[in-house]
């Protein structure tokens, strides 16, 4: 799956939930600020962007001709929507206080495992074998023990 096609169609639309959620509940609604929340936020998406730039990188020494096993790739077949699920989003939900934003995730997870299916076809056709031998030894988005690729 390309960054380009990652961040337009399935994580663009759960960002602009989370601003959106964002507004809602700090202007409009007026809610108290967890400063806390922010500062755990600020941690966990700071942990979400390095996974994030090491998965890009990862990503780039490939250049798209060949199938990226290295790097996070080796645990995960999608780092980049890992990072930003898993680490990016939420951290952005507890850094702008908004609960609302949540929705912005499950909706970035939903569009994900509704289009993935098609990027693992594609994938497959393009590298064959040594994908299928891919997909059974990494896991979808995060390790899981005493799991296949599945």
């Amino acid at each position: 799956m390309s960054s380009k096609s990652v961040s337009s169609k399935i994580l663009g639309p759960g960002y602009g939930v989370i601003v959106a959620g964002c507004v809602v509940e700090n202007f409009i609604f007026r809610t108290e600020w967890f400063k806390l929340g922010s500062v755990i936020g600020l941690l966990w998406m700071a942990a979400g962007l390095a996974a994030l730039i090491f998965a890009l990188r990862e990503l780039r020494k490939g250049e798209g001709y060949m199938l990226v096993e290295t790097g996070l790739y080796a645990v995960s077949r999608n780092p980049i929507v890992a990072a930003n699920l898993l680490g990016v989003m939420p951290g952005l939900c507890l850094i702008l206080n908004t609960n609302i934003g949540i929705l912005g995730i499950a909706l970035a997870a939903y569009s994900f495992f509704s289009t993935v299916g098609a990027e693992e076809t594609a994938l497959e056709d393009e590298f064959g074998e040594a994908y299928q031998a891919y997909r059974e030894r990494v896991s979808l988005l995060v390790p899981v023990p005493f799991g296949g690729g599945n």
